[in-house]
């Protein structure tokens, strides 16, 4: 009987502690709002800190509130455990972008596949940026490594001239495979358009942080900004 008392009680507690938290969430959203109507809140969850909520705001952005909403801060959130520090924040950014990629159809990528595949790699990518072109060169190597080489556009240029028309036309080719190793190498390909992800690619590229090609995101959604070379890289992909 004490038992089953004991576990009813546990079960209540549960609940109320849902409930709080639920009403907390919702009361800092509403609040935030009163603040900044135009404010896109895409989540609300209790922070590491008790009494404290994160924000996820539209642009991947993260703010800290407090439960009373009194206090807000915009910037990285550690947690110091012994002589080290973990970045919450970063953990956050990194479970987003990991999300984010899920969403996107694999027929919207040009996609290199592993002969065993262990790992994925997705890369934003600029056919004219000259790290790009030696990643690219090491594409194979990665493969046999057992990395796929998932590829998203992004145009350092932006949403024209002739890097954009260059990527619009590998994406609209016959073999697109084939169409980004002959731009990867500097060739001439057929001029093609027809409806693509180019645009979509890039906005999510912002929205990620991406400065530059090539840059890497793994399966765990760790960005890696930059050039590494395929062994380090397919390393760092299958530990991940």
């Amino acid at each position: 009987m004490l038992r089953q008392v004991f576990k009813l009680v546990a079960v209540l507690l549960l609940s109320v502690g849902f409930a709080w938290a639920d009403s907390g969430t919702e009361f800092v959203r509403q609040k935030m709002l009163r603040l900044q109507p135009d404010l896109v809140i895409e989540q609300v969850s209790p922070a590491a800190k008790p009494g404290w909520f994160q924000v996820q705001v539209r642009g991947g952005q993260f703010l800290y509130v407090d439960e009373a909403v009194e206090y807000i801060l915009h910037g990285q959130l550690y947690h110091v455990q012994g002589d080290s520090t973990v970045n919450l924040t970063e953990q956050a950014q990194q479970r987003l972008q990991a999300a984010k990629l899920k969403t996107l159809s694999v027929d919207e990528m040009i996609i290199f596949p592993a002969k065993n595949k262990r790992a994925s790699i997705t890369v934003f990518t600029d056919v004219d940026c000259s790290y790009c072109q030696k990643l690219h060169a090491e594409v194979e190597q990665l493969n046999a490594l057992g990395v796929e080489v998932r590829y998203l556009a992004y145009p350092r240029q932006g949403l024209s001239g002739s890097t954009y028309n260059t990527m619009v036309s590998i994406w609209c080719a016959d073999d697109p495979l084939v169409a980004m190793t002959k731009a990867k190498r500097q060739q001439r390909i057929e001029k093609k358009t027809c409806k693509h992800p180019i645009d979509k690619h890039f906005a999510l590229g912002r929205m990620f942080g991406v400065q530059g090609t090539p840059t890497i995101i793994l399966d765990s959604g760790e960005l890696l900004p930059g050039y590494l070379p395929a062994e380090q890289l397919a390393a760092r992909a299958i530990k991940n």
